[in-house]
């Protein structure tokens, strides 16, 4: 899978969506606002979009291609898989920590849950939660495309697509919640791929 970020209208219109999202949260977000912000017709985000929530996580998609932009950069410049996946992990962790999509969708549930704000502003957060499925799947799939440049990896296909699952779950969950620096969490990330592969 090659991970490319997307160009021409629909990037307009999505970018347009995660401008307003980190301006005002995603109740803000109507498809006349994203049309008028992106010079173009409702008609248009319609025609590109379809529905809110398809905008939605189509705005969301669009950032985890810049996240596994990433992880296929690591992998590939790296000859050691246990380093490649610490290197991975941890400047995905720090993108995580600076981006303002991501903090905005974080910081509208932490107010929707204290009643300062719609509960609209939520609707986001099942495509990195309870339906994080096809972002776990992409992720997923762009690892397991890499793994051949590794002749070491002493796994079978099933080992090693729990392996790839595990991992991936393991780094959603602390970009989520932090659980400490990027650089500590990615090397405790990679210790544990490290006995995986059973080195020491």
């Amino acid at each position: 899978m090659t991970v490319t970020v997307g160009s021409g209208v629909r990037e307009r219109l999505l970018a347009s969506a995660a401008e307003i999202t980190c301006e005002s949260g995603w109740s803000a977000v109507t498809m006349g606002k994203v049309a008028a912000r992106a010079g173009v017709s409702r008609q248009t985000v319609y025609n590109e979009l379809g529905s809110k929530p398809a905008l939605g996580q189509a705005m969301v998609l669009r950032e985890l291609e810049r996240f596994l932009a990433i992880v296929e950069r690591e992998l590939d410049s790296h000859d050691d898989l246990v380093v490649a996946i610490r290197s991975a992990a941890e400047q995905i962790l720090l993108m995580a920590r600076d981006n303002p999509l991501l903090h905005a969708l974080l910081a509208s549930a932490h107010s929707v849950s204290r009643g300062n704000e719609p509960a609209s502003n939520t609707e986001l957060l099942p495509f990195l939660t309870t339906d994080a499925q096809p972002l776990i799947e992409a992720a997923t799939q762009v690892i397991a495309a890499r793994l051949e440049r590794f002749p070491d990896l002493d796994l079978d296909e099933q080992q090693r697509d729990v392996a790839i699952d595990s991992i991936v779950r393991l780094v959603l969950s602390h970009v989520m919640q932090p659980g400490g620096s990027p650089a500590t969490t990615a090397e405790h990330l990679a210790w544990i791929v490290a006995r995986v592969l059973h080195r020491d």
